[in-house]
């Protein structure tokens, strides 16, 4: 019934300098099939943000179930790990009452939106790596075994 999940999803990057951040903006369903996704691609940004920011564009996100919440607390802990600022910026109604609910809401940095997520971090935003081409994406974010990582669809 319905479309498949990964049907659904993409996500495209826009770089600030390197080190300093990166938006992954995440449209769609954050579920189990799309969660590895986000995983690998995020994997690929560490060495370019060293001690930068992260921000996840979660306001054209329309559902995330326990699977997406578990890669959200994944990638804040290696963001800690790396210390990489982790920012969720417009995160919609329904993840903010879970992440009020569980008590996560203290755990990340959310922002209403992706301008006050930006707030303090340096400007040089607009390296848009999607730009209508999914190839331009995959080339830079692709996975050990060759796949595109950059955008599905």
């Amino acid at each position: 019934m319905g479309t498949h999940p990964s049907d659904e999803l993409a996500f495209t990057v826009d770089l600030g300098e390197p080190g300093s951040h990166a938006v992954v903006h995440v449209r769609g369903e954050l579920d189990w099939n799309s969660a590895p996704t986000l995983t690998t691609m995020v994997e690929h940004l560490w060495d370019f943000l060293r001690d930068g920011s992260l921000i996840l564009d979660l306001s054209p996100m329309t559902f995330c179930d326990s699977m997406g919440l578990g890669t959200l607390i994944e990638i804040s802990k290696g963001c800690r790990a790396r210390q990489v600022r982790f920012v969720l910026a417009a995160p919609p109604p329904s993840l903010c009452r879970t992440l009020r609910i569980t008590g996560l809401n203290t755990v990340f940095e959310l922002r209403d939106t992706l301008g006050e997520a930006l707030e303090g971090v340096p400007r040089g935003l607009g390296n848009r790596q999607d730009r209508g081409d999914p190839g331009v994406a995959a080339d830079r974010l692709s996975d050990a075994d060759g796949g595109q990582v950059g955008v599905l669809g």
